[in-house]
C-alpha cells in the first residue's frame, strides 16, 4: 500500500526566455530523491517570453503555467506565491539544476513549525571557465562565517548568501514576510531574505543545498551588464536604512571589487 503524501514542496520558477533550460530543470525535479511522504508541484510564471518557454514548460510537464506579459520579477514572484499549494515552497531560476538530494537536505528544516528560510549560492557548471570560478569564489567572502569547503550551516547574516536561484522556506514564513516588494526592479530576493532575518526568523545557508547554475555570464562584457542590472540602488538603500547602515553595502562593494579585479587582469601585460 502506498502511503499518502503528507507534504508538498511547491517549486516556483519565474522565467523569461528560458525555453532551452526548462525541460532540463523539470527533468532534474522529476529525479529528486523524495523523503517519505513528500511530493513536488512545479509552477512556471512567465513574464512574456518570445522563445516558446511556456510551451516548453507545458510539454515538459509543469503542473501550472501562468503568463503575465510585462510583469516585473517581484510581481511574478507574488503570482507564484498565490498559486502555490504546498506547505513548503522553493524558488529556482529556469537555468538552475538542483542536486538529486536537494529536498532531502532541506526537508527537516522545512518541517519546523516556526518560520524558516533556507538557501545557498549556486555553483557554476563543471565546464565553466575561469570567470565562472572567480565569481563563484567571491561568495565565500561575502559572509565571514562562510568558508569554502565548510559543510556547517551558516546562521550569522545568512541572508547575504540566499537568492531565489536557490531558496526554500516553509509556509509559516509567509505569516512574517508575506510577499516580495513590488516597488523593486531587482534585488527583491535579497530584500525578502533580509526582512525575514530582521524579523527574527530562522535564516540558514546550507552548503548541502547544491544547485548548478547553467546561465552564468561567461565573458567580462556579460558580467558587467549583469552587475549593472543587479546594482539596484533602491534595494540596497532599503537594506542600508533598515539595518542602520550595518548591512546592504557588501553586495555593491564585492561586485565592484570583482569587476575591477577582472578588468585589471584582462589589461595586465602577459
Amino acid at each position: 500500500m502506498i502511503a499518502p503524501t503528507q507534504h508538498i514542496l511547491s517549486v516556483m520558477v519565474v522565467a523569461l526566455n528560458e525555453a532551452r533550460h526548462l525541460p532540463g530543470l523539470k527533468k532534474a525535479l522529476d529525479h529528486l530523491h523524495l523523503p517519505k511522504g513528500w511530493s513536488v508541484e512545479t509552477i512556471l510564471i512567465d513574464g512574456g517570453s518570445r522563445d516558446g518557454s511556456v510551451e516548453a514548460a507545458r510539454e515538459a510537464g509543469f503542473d501550472e503555467c501562468q503568463v503575465h506579459p510585462g510583469a516585473s520579477i517581484p510581481v511574478c514572484r507574488n503570482h507564484a506565491l498565490r498559486a502555490a499549494r504546498g506547505n513548503a515552497l522553493a524558488f529556482l531560476d529556469g537555468d538552475c539544476m538542483p542536486d538529486r538530494h536537494w529536498l532531502e537536505h532541506a526537508a527537516p528544516w522545512l518541517l519546523k513549525p516556526a518560520p524558516v528560510l533556507l538557501g545557498y549560492p549556486v555553483t557554476p557548471p563543471e565546464t565553466g571557465n575561469w570567470i565562472h570560478r572567480t565569481w563563484h569564489a567571491h561568495w565565500h567572502h561575502k559572509n565571514t562565517a562562510n568558508r569554502q569547503g565548510n559543510p556547517d550551516p551558516v546562521t550569522t547574516d545568512a541572508f547575504r548568501l540566499i537568492t531565489t536561484r536557490n531558496m526554500l522556506f516553509n509556509r509559516a514564513l509567509l505569516s512574517v514576510v508575506p510577499a516580495f516588494d513590488e516597488t523593486l526592479t531587482t534585488g527583491e530576493d535579497t530584500d525578502f531574505a533580509f526582512r525575514a532575518s530582521q524579523a527574527g526568523c530562522e535564516v540558514v545557508a546550507l552548503p548541502s543545498l547544491r544547485v548548478t547554475h547553467l546561465g552564468e555570464p561567461s565573458t567580462l562584457r556579460q558580467y558587467f551588464r549583469q552587475q549593472l542590472w543587479h546594482a539596484n540602488r533602491k534595494a540596497y538603500a532599503t537594506i542600508l536604512k533598515s539595518s542602520g547602515g550595518k548591512s546592504g553595502a557588501n553586495a555593491i562593494f564585492f561586485s565592484l571589487a570583482f569587476l575591477a579585479s577582472l578588468l585589471l587582469a584582462a589589461l595586465a601585460p602577459v
